[in-house]
């Protein structure tokens, strides 16, 4: 065997110990990680945040301004995701440079929560969206009460990842 007797052994720790060490060793590569999580983050955010505010707004209008508003949901939707994808990626970055810390991290596990949550309410502000596209009138105050929940998720998030590397 090639592991002392009593010897815990994780599958992927030794990979995990290198990249802590490489993290911990670079303030280039800290700061390049951090920025890809928070850059996406704002990137990301920010275009779902003016999505939902105008979706907000032509909710108001009718089913017509939805429509069109959706339209244009559709390309902005492209953005969001390819920027909660780097927001991923760098998040396994940041939670492989502590991973213990964040394993047992109750904000770390409100927050992954909340992202499932944001993740979720999208598909159902997509799905919402055919609703409409197809005549659904009844889906135009739907959309209206998903809007309101991805601001509010976005901020939640946003607001349990200033809090996450506080209380590790």
């Amino acid at each position: 065997s090639c592991c002392s007797e009593g010897t815990d052994v994780v599958p992927g720790r030794e990979l995990l110990d290198t990249w802590a060490s490489i993290y911990a060793n670079s303030a280039a590569i800290r700061s390049g990680v951090a920025f890809a999580h928070v850059g996406a983050l704002l990137g990301g955010g920010g275009c779902a945040v003016a999505a939902d505010l105008w979706t907000l707004q032509a909710s108001r209008q009718g089913n017509a301004s939805v429509r069109t508003e959706l339209e244009r949901f559709h390309g902005v939707h492209r953005i969001v995701v390819a920027n909660l994808a780097i927001v991923i990626v760098s998040g396994l970055l940041l939670m492989g440079a502590d991973f213990d810390a964040y394993l047992v991290s109750t904000a770390f596990w409100i927050k992954m929560a909340l992202v499932v949550a944001l993740v979720v309410n999208g598909a159902v502000l997509l799905r919402t969206g055919v609703s409409i596209a197809v005549g659904d009138t009844r889906a135009v105050r739907r959309v209206r009460v998903v809007s309101m929940a991805s601001l509010t998720l976005w901020f939640a998030t946003t607001l349990m990842g200033a809090v996450v590397p506080n209380v590790l």
